[in-house]
């Protein structure tokens, strides 16, 4: 009916007599996710492989991930295989954050990737027809492309009532109380794209696998836990990412004569292959920029004025769409 990885080897129905609930991340996001562009440079929306997800998954004590990158599924795959073919206490969802027409939609237990840009109802069904879940991401978001008020009208299987990602005190709180008045699941969701944050929000359910968190979101028998990620981590965060792409940009340098005498599909796999793409003006003025980011104030002032801005903007959503 789905997939999932049994990397624990025993059947869902088995952690089913377990009296404390589970606990899964339904949103998280790998180095699979995409990019952004800050001006004209393209920089990543992560930097974390899939494996280095799980790695975290399991430190942090999650019984489910689910990994849900932006219209993409190759990083869950991956996910999954990892956890599996390392035994890992840690089931992996395969997940998929979708673009379409009318606002993003999570598709759970997914065979193959969803195609983006169709309309929210023909992509609830694509998920449905693979005997996946779909899921409304933070409904009400000020700054992704959101479902708002049409979840009350469609097929959707649960809504995620508390994520990480926003830190302002409203637009869970418009979730909330939209999926207050259905019969759909309330879930919770990290939205990370670093392992700093993975588990910060998660999901309660009945049980211990990914069988038992179908399960529980089908019944409707989930429970949102835990808080937005704080400050500090987001700023780390921004840190971790011009690292990560500063350190990406030395070796592009350094190995640029080994990848042309390779061919150019050698590195077709690699979701980061972009940064080593850009032009040779473009890496200096990207290194430039990692550079002065790392080694001034600049993470923190930018810290500071998101704040002020998420403030702002999560309390205009309150007063568009408030009871």
């Amino acid at each position: 009916m789905h997939s999932t990885s049994k990397s624990q080897g025993s059947s869902g129905s088995s952690h089913s007599q377990v009296l404390s609930p589970g606990r899964a991340d339904i949103h998280s996001h790998t180095h699979y996710s995409g990019f952004n562009k800050v001006f004209f440079v393209p920089f990543p929306e992560s930097v974390t492989p899939p494996d280095k997800m799980v790695d975290a998954a399991v430190k942090k004590g999650l019984d489910v991930l689910c990994v849900t990158d932006h219209n993409e599924i190759e990083g869950a795959f991956r996910a999954q295989r990892y956890a599996i073919e390392n035994r890992l206490p840690v089931d992996v969802v395969a997940g998929e954050e979708i673009r379409t027409a009318d606002g993003e939609v999570i598709g759970l237990f997914l065979q193959e990737c969803i195609p983006e840009c169709l309309s929210a109802e023909e992509t609830i069904d694509l998920i449905h027809d693979q005997g996946g879940l779909a899921v409304a991401p933070h409904p009400f978001s000020y700054r992704c492309h959101s479902l708002g008020t049409k979840i009350g009208e469609l097929r959707l299987d649960g809504v995620e009532v508390l994520n990480g990602a926003h830190r302002d005190r409203y637009v869970n709180r418009l979730a909330e109380n939209i999926a207050s008045l259905t019969r759909m699941a309330r879930t919770g969701g990290s939205d990370t794209h670093s392992p700093r944050m993975l588990g910060d929000t998660f999901t309660e359910f009945p049980g211990r696998s990914a069988d038992d968190l179908y399960r529980a979101i089908k019944r409707s028998e989930t429970t949102p836990g835990g808080k937005h990620a704080p400050l500090g981590d987001w700023i780390l965060w921004s840190m971790e990412i011009a690292h990560g792409v500063g350190k990406r940009l030395i070796a592009s340098f350094k190995e640029k004569e080994l990848r042309s005498g390779l061919g150019s599909n050698s590195y077709s796999d690699d979701p980061l292959v972009r940064i080593d793409m850009m032009r040779r003006h473009n890496r200096v003025i990207a290194m430039g920029g990692c550079i002065v980011f790392l080694l001034t104030p600049l993470p923190l002032v930018c810290g500071v004025v998101g704040e002020v801005w998420i403030r702002r903007e999560g309390y205009r959503k309150w007063e568009e769409f408030k009871p």
